[in-house]
């Protein structure tokens, strides 16, 4: 019986040690978890303390006092209610200071792009339409801007006052920034590369949108808000393309200025030693007639032939004059030439183009001297009395061919010389045609490359 009793106490001592070191173990394990609670929630408060704002700091500060006061039953509740009146009033009033200066800030960023587009565009800033568009949808947007994000929730007794100033903040920072965004990007964008502006804007919305769900998951941009964002680049797009067309026709019509310049001189230069050959052959016929006066019939007649050539001459330099005066005061007179390149565009693709000056050939080889890697090959020059009409002939009956079907002052076309042929001959115009495109250069480029690979082989 004794030995029972002591089995039993020393099975109570044990269970008693056992239920200590539980009870230590327990409460290590909490220690540890408290801890570690503590030194987790420390490094969140040290990581966003850096990142947070003056103003969110201050009601994040005044949300704390308020909470503790009121847990702690130091003021009573309907103090505590008043406190918070007071706090909203004072968050009102700084949200309402910092939307006006992120008002400032996207004046001053639509202001400062503005002046950088006088500075470019002076000469175009004229467009009644354009810059009506222009100032309604930037009015338009900087109104939005302040309240560009929907859905955030936020309300005077709500006690998390310190995440509805952050989130409204952000919000309108949000709104300034895509308002920013957009006005950079209408300073940077061109006639040809207003599609990758597009498609900046359009991620820069996706990510602003991304940034603030994370911060509040009921909040959107509002949809007007971006629409406009959308439309205002499309317009300042739509005005670049417009300008650059603008420079084009200029560039043209200098070009066909110049070209009307150098037919004019060509054909008075022209005018000039056909009207001194002129004079020269009356004279040498004048000369060879008083000499054939004094010879007798016989004598006459081996004279006759040299008579006889230089008429011929006076009357080819009388027509080169006629021509040349003619083409001078007449400007529509010209070439309409058909060359190709095939080192430079490949094959069938011909150049329909058109020149006025008395040598077609120094137009043709300008075009090839330094804006390709090879000279042009002539395929037809067809002389005419109103080139201008003809080549708009031409030209309309390949547009369905044009390379570039954007830029139609551009004069090229997926054709071959045989279409052009048939075309002349439905028009009833007779031309000599060369179907054969040499592309010496070409060639003997290949030929030679080939032999450097076959020697450092």
């Amino acid at each position: 019986m004794e030995v029972i009793d002591k089995n039993l106490l020393i099975a109570g001592v044990a269970l008693c040690l056992i239920g200590l070191v539980l009870i230590m173990f327990i409460l290590k394990k909490r220690k540890f978890i408290l801890d570690k609670a503590i030194k987790e929630a420390k490094t969140i408060i040290l990581q966003n303390r850096n990142k947070a704002s003056e103003l969110i700091n201050s009601a994040e500060k005044k949300k704390n006092e308020l909470l503790e006061e009121a847990e702690q039953g130091v003021i009573p509740f309907h103090e505590r209610v008043e406190r918070l009146k007071i706090a909203d009033k004072e968050i009102t009033a700084r949200l309402k200071q910092s939307r006006k200066i992120i008002e400032d800030i996207s004046d001053k960023s639509c202001s400062h792009a503005a002046d950088i587009e006088l500075l470019t565009e002076e000469d175009l800033l004229s467009s009644l339409s354009y810059q009506e568009d222009r100032k309604e949808v930037k009015a338009r947007l900087k109104k939005l801007a302040v309240n560009a994000i929907d859905g955030v929730k936020g309300s005077n007794s709500n006690v998390n006052i310190g995440k509805f100033v952050s989130i409204s903040a952000k919000a309108d920072i949000a709104g300034a920034l895509l308002l920013t965004t957009v006005e950079m990007l209408c300073t940077k964008t061109n006639a040809n590369n207003g599609h990758q502006a597009l498609e900046k804007l359009s991620e820069s919305i996706i990510a602003t949108e991304a940034l603030i769900k994370c911060i509040d998951s009921r909040a959107t941009i509002n949809e007007e808000f971006k629409s406009l964002l959308i439309k205002r680049l499309e317009i300042e797009i739509h005005f670049k393309k417009a300008k650059q067309l603008a420079k084009e026709e200029q560039r043209e019509l200098r070009e066909q200025e110049r070209e009307e310049k150098k037919a004019r001189d060509e054909a008075e230069k022209i005018q000039k030693e056909a009207e001194k050959e002129e004079i020269i052959k009356s004279k040498a016929i004048s000369e060879l007639e008083k000499k054939m006066a004094e010879k007798s019939d016989s004598e006459r007649a081996a004279y006759q032939e040299e008579l006889d050539s230089l008429k011929a001459e006076l009357d080819e330099a009388h027509q080169k004059f006629e021509r040349a005066r003619s083409r001078a005061q007449e400007t529509k007179q010209g070439h309409v030439y058909v060359i190709s390149n095939i080192g430079s565009f490949g094959k069938d693709v011909l150049k329909i183009g058109m020149t006025r000056r008395m040598e077609p050939m120094d137009r043709v080889k300008e075009l090839g001297d330094a804006s390709v890697p090879f000279t042009f090959d002539v395929h037809a020059l067809i002389e005419s009395d109103d080139a201008p009409n003809l080549e708009s002939i031409l030209h309309k009956v390949f547009d369905h061919k044009r390379v570039n079907k954007v830029n139609r002052r551009k004069e090229y076309f997926n054709t071959n010389i045989d279409e052009i042929e048939q075309e002349l001959k439905k028009l009833d115009i007779k031309a000599l045609i060369n179907k054969v495109a040499s592309a010496d250069e070409y060639y003997q480029s290949i030929q030679r490359e080939e032999q450097l690979i076959e020697e450092s082989a």
